[in-house]
């Protein structure tokens, strides 16, 4: 997934990215992805960067007056549509920021994306702002504020944090000490750290970066869930220097802590169909968003999805409902990575996980109901819906056999953990045959549309 598209950009924006942790790699990244969608876009700083990271897009402008450097840039922009600049050389050879007026000029081209790098951090992982910064212009449309994941359980202290005594004056602590999630996340949601400077109007969103692996990947939805309960509304999982710069795109405040997780395994290639088959029309709707609007109907709350095979395009078919996203990158590795990749994307203290496949458009909500309704803490480990004395899919798997699930290794599902925990095992009757019915080729889609009947 690009992440231009978890970012859900409108047709124009001026962003400003601060923080630490990749946050030029992040410019870069998002600069690449707009102008290779033919997207007209500026980049600039407005305090200091290295000629080395701009001239990596495109070799910049340079020019002291603010006009001329508008005019020529607007030139420019008649042949090209990706454009770096900036208002001079100092003394130690960075680029020069640009100048509040020379940004609004900038704003009024024609273009579509005016990015911008509004800080420093001197290569950390976490940074707080010094008095003189961030300088985010009053047009901003959009502030993104990153941090570096491995800084957690690092001291604070360089090289791993830019001003650490000013983290350790937000934070109210002393410094040296290893870096917690809920450190991190109050330095990025505080009002003196990532939000400091944030215009009126203008959205703000998290980006934790190097979020690459199992364990990281759960850390950063910790952050993720302390930044919610501090007020913020999105939060982006990313590894931007790599080939899948997105791994989990989270919006919103949590469900309330204690309730099963619903997870909806969307990321196969369905190779067996010759691809594409998550987004066949069932009654006018893409057969993933129907699946996915079956669990919603059922857990009354966000549901995480997990994609791999096309994600922009699986993730587009689920514009406007409230999910969470799951990226698994490795998902051609087989049925095991999806599942550890929509696992890691849970929020903390997720008593059990239901398994729901996006292949199986039969499957209603009363099902899901009655599974999620037959689960007990401390009861049996395992919830399985049964038709018939034939067991099926959704499957519901309580926590403490999480472990497990994170050893598999290939196209490996819930059943490896069913044959090895038969005492665990809770079958709930349903009077739905869609539980063991998969649209996995032409005929299965054929016969579903023909066949078409209410469970």
């Amino acid at each position: 997934m690009q992440l231009r598209q978890a970012l859900d950009l409108q047709a124009k924006e001026i962003i400003t990215m601060v923080g630490a942790g990749g946050k030029t790699s992040a410019l870069i990244c998002l600069a690449r992805e707009l102008a290779a969608a033919g997207k007209r876009v500026i980049v600039a700083p407005t305090t200091r960067m290295l000629p080395g990271q701009l001239s990596r897009l495109a070799e910049p402008i340079i020019n002291s007056d603010g006009n001329c450097l508008t005019k020529t840039v607007k030139y420019r922009l008649q042949r090209e549509n990706l454009i770096t600049c900036g208002s001079g050389i100092d003394d130690r050879g960075k680029v020069m920021g640009l100048d509040t007026a020379t940004v609004a000029a900038l704003g009024d081209l024609d273009l579509d994306y005016l990015l911008l790098e509004g800080d420093g951090a001197a290569g950390a992982l976490l940074k707080a702002p010094a008095a003189h910064e961030p300088v985010i212009p009053p047009v901003t449309t959009m502030v993104i504020a990153v941090a570096g994941l491995p800084v957690l359980g690092r001291p604070l202290a360089p090289p791993f944090v830019h001003r650490p005594r000013v983290v350790a004056g937000l934070l109210g602590r002393e410094e040296d000490g290893p870096l917690a999630t809920d450190d991190v996340a109050r330095v990025l949601a505080h009002p003196d750290g990532g939000r400091k400077g944030v215009p009126p109007g203008a959205r703000w969103l998290a980006l934790l970066n190097q979020a690459e692996g199992y364990d990281l990947l759960r850390r950063g939805r910790e952050v993720a869930a302390a930044i919610f309960n501090a007020g913020g509304e999105k939060v982006i999982l990313g590894a931007v220097a790599t080939a899948n710069p997105v791994r989990q795109v989270l919006g919103g405040p949590d469900p309330p802590a204690g309730k099963v997780g619903v997870i909806v395994l969307a990321a196969g290639a369905g190779e067996r169909m010759g691809g594409g088959k998550l987004l066949l029309p069932l009654k006018g709707q893409p057969l993933v968003r129907r699946v996915v609007l079956t669990a919603l109907e059922a857990a009354g709350d966000k549901v995480v999805v997990v994609l791999g095979h096309e994600s922009d395009k699986t993730a587009a078919a689920l514009a406007g409902l409230k999910v969470d996203l799951a990226i698994n990158p490795a998902y051609r590795l087989g049925l095991s990575t999806s599942l550890q990749a929509g696992l890691a994307a849970l929020p903390p203290r997720t008593p059990a996980a239901l398994f729901v496949l996006a292949d199986q458009p039969g499957v209603t909500p009363a099902v899901l109901r009655q599974l999620l309704e037959a689960y007990r803490p401390g009861g049996r480990r395992i919830i399985v819906p049964v038709y018939r004395g034939r067991r099926g899919n959704p499957v519901l798997i309580d926590r403490d056999l999480w472990p497990q699930i994170l050893n598999l290794k290939g196209d490996i599902g819930a059943r490896e953990i069913i044959r090895e925990h038969p005492e665990e095992v809770l079958p709930v009757e349903v009077s739905c045959p869609g539980i063991f019915q998969d649209i996995d080729t032409s005929a299965d889609y054929r016969a579903w549309l023909q066949e078409n009947s209410p469970c």
